[in-house]
Order: structure tokens, then sequence, then C-alpha cells
């Protein structure tokens, strides 16, 4: 599909699809990935440590932190390379484009000079401690504590649905640092080594193959001078982290290849029919929308203008179509496309879809969420 792109952007990408070529035997070695429904919410520290030798963490950070100096609209068009060629992604995602996204505009510099050049070679991974089991989609409703006492929080209380916490090096954390103001302004930022005494962290199994965590923390001292952003002013720098985390392009490139594996398997067995060829254009045409709206945010955020409700429509658009694409898939490829496994239907990648496809509009926030940012941050409605 022609995308528009200048010389340089396509030759990015071209760039982007030889180095997953390059990586793909260090997932083929690997037997964790035959269950996981979408490559880019699982993990691999081998393949976020090649990301980072061959510079593809950081693209848009300056070089003097590591990155290339592009653009996040760049980062966007890579990523959704790296979802068409089913990288595990979880760790990129969380570490470079929204947490490390978030560092560079609100960090100190001694955190940003501390934290970012090592994300960017790929040997520091985040996780993000965020939602509770009170508190999700609402995250204003977060109850987890930091007292400070002279130049440390204590930090005590419980997160949930934490991806990537069994193997992160640090976590990015939601906390409650008043009691008396109101619940979007009381909330502060803070960043901790995972090692740090009090915190601990259960893993449980998921629908789409992977897992999550639980992440406890008891008595947890944070230095001060980890605070990112100000004090109770939290909120702020929330909400533009997840600006970033719903452009959701990987998702786009992953729906893109399951279409292109369905329609050469449906051939292949002589059941490309008019009937399946419009199903899959028309779902082709759902994918190119929820392209250009993630390239807009992207290019929306590179400018310094508002993009809550484009990384909003991104987000929603991107994880309804992941539901209509796998089910269409498994529709049309039939028996074929509940089998799982390396041997079955475009590699059992369309029953794996379909079930994590499940949590799609929740996860990252629900859908009723993107509903009213779009409404109010850009229709304008009360």
């Amino acid at each position: 599909m022609d995308l528009g792109l200048t010389h340089p952007q396509r030759r990015l990408r071209e760039e982007a699809a030889s180095f997953c070529a390059s990586v793909r035997p260090l997932l083929e070695a690997d037997p964790e990935w035959q269950r996981q429904g979408m490559l880019s919410d699982g993990d691999s520290l081998a393949v976020n440590a090649a990301l980072g030798r061959e510079g593809w963490i950081g693209l848009s950070w300056p070089p003097e932190l590591g990155g290339r100096g592009l653009g996040r609209l760049d980062a966007t068009l890579v990523e959704e390379v790296f979802g068409y060629h089913w990288l595990p992604l979880s760790s990129y995602l969380l570490s470079y484009k929204t947490i490390g996204a978030a560092l560079e505009r609100y960090a100190t510099a001694e955190l940003r000079d501390r934290l970012l050049p090592p994300i960017a070679r790929g040997e520091l991974v985040f996780c993000q401690g965020f939602s509770e089991p009170g508190a999700g989609s609402d995250l204003g409703a977060l109850s987890t504590r930091a007292v400070r006492k002279g130049d440390v929080y204590v930090v005590d209380g419980q997160k949930i649905w934490t991806s990537s916490a069994q193997l992160a090096d640090w976590i990015y954390l939601a906390v409650r640092t008043s009691a008396t103001e109101p619940k979007h302004r009381g909330i502060s930022v803070l960043v901790a080594p995972m090692d740090t005494p009090g915190i601990e962290v259960r893993t449980f199994p998921t629908l789409g193959g992977g897992v999550l965590c639980e992440v406890f923390l008891d008595g947890v001292e944070v230095p001060v001078a980890n605070l990112v952003g100000e004090a109770n002013g939290g909120w702020t720098v929330l909400m533009h982290t997840l600006d970033f985390e719903r452009i959701t392009a990987e998702k786009v490139g992953g729906v893109s290849w399951l279409l292109d594996g369905v329609e050469r398997h449906l051939a292949e067995h002589g059941r490309l029919d008019r009937s399946s060829r419009e199903r899959l254009a028309a779902l082709r045409g759902e994918a190119a929308a929820a392209r250009l709206v993630s390239f807009r945010a992207a290019d929306a955020l590179d400018r310094g203008v508002p993009a809550s409700h484009l990384a909003a429509m991104a987000k929603l658009g991107g994880a309804r179509l992941v539901q209509r694409a796998a089910a269409a898939a498994v529709e049309l490829l039939g028996l074929d496309g509940l089998a799982e496994g390396p041997a079955a239907a475009v590699g059992g990648r369309a029953a794996g879809m379909l079930r994590a496809s499940v949590g799609s509009t929740i996860a990252g926030g629900a859908a009723e969420i993107q509903q009213l940012v779009i409404a109010r941050r850009g229709l304008g409605l009360r």
C-alpha cells in the first residue's frame, strides 16, 4: 500500500523488515511463542537486546540520550513493521514508546541521563505500575500510597495487570501522595528498581497465551530524586504517558500479516471466492484507516499539539480491528482456523489472535474511556 512516505521513511521500513528477518531464529528456537496470541504483547529479552544493539530503540530521542534524533512518526512507521513480523515487543513498547517518552519530557536531567541511554541500548527494561484491583480504567481512583519521610517516599499498595514485571529492571509507579487533594490532583509518579526491598511480583497466565503480573509494595523506599514531574502533579504526566501507549501501530501490522496469511491459505486450497475476497478487502480498509489514525496521532505528538483524542481513536480503532479481523480469520479458515501451532493454517495465529483479542478493548483503557476522551477532547462535548 502506498502510504505517501518519503524516501528516507521507506528506506527505514525496509531496514526494519531486514532486522526482523535477522532475529527470526531467536523466536523459532523458543516454543513459548506457540501459544502467544499477539506477539507484540509478548516478551523476549534477547530480541529487546538485539533491538538495542542495532539502534532500533529510542529512534525519536536525541543522540546524546542514545537515540537517532528522528520523529515519533518515524518510530510508529517502524513499529507497524515490527508488528507485521510478529516481534515480541512488550519490553520495547513499555520502556521506550510509553515510559521512556514520559521520562524524556518530565524527568530530571539526572534521571534522563541515568535511564534513557541504557533503555536505548536494550539493557534496561521498565514495567508500568498503573492499574490496581480497585482502579483500572478509572486511574484517578488509585489508592497505592507514597508518604514522604525525609529524602524518601515510603510506598505501600498493590498493582495488577502489570506487563513485563517478571523480568523488568525498573517500575514506573502511579502513587497517591496527598489524601486531601481531589483524586486527580493528589497523584505523583515515581520510578524505582525492581530489586528494591519490599517489592514482590507474582505472575498469572492470560487467555492471550502470555503472563501478566501482580506487584505488591510493602514499605518500599523510593528516593525523592526519583520523582517524575511535580509532586501531586502526576496526572499530567500520566495522561501524556497514555497518549504514547495508545498509538498501537504494531497491532495494525499484526492484523495485516494475518489477513495476508489467510488470503494465501484460501488461495492455495482453492477457497478464495468472491465473498472471502470482499470480506478481506473490507478488513484491509479498516486496517488502512487504523494505520492512518496512528500516523496522525504520532505526527501531532511530533508537532507538540494536543493528541489525546487522536491517540484514543488509534487505540479504540486498533482494538476493535483486532477483534473483527481475528473472528473473520477463524470463520474464513473454518476448522483449519481453530488449530494452533506452527503446522496449523497461518501458523495457528488466527485462533491465538482470537484468544488475545478478547481483552483488547479493555487493556490500556477500556473502550468506554476512549470514547469519553474522543467526545470531550476531540469533539468538545461535556
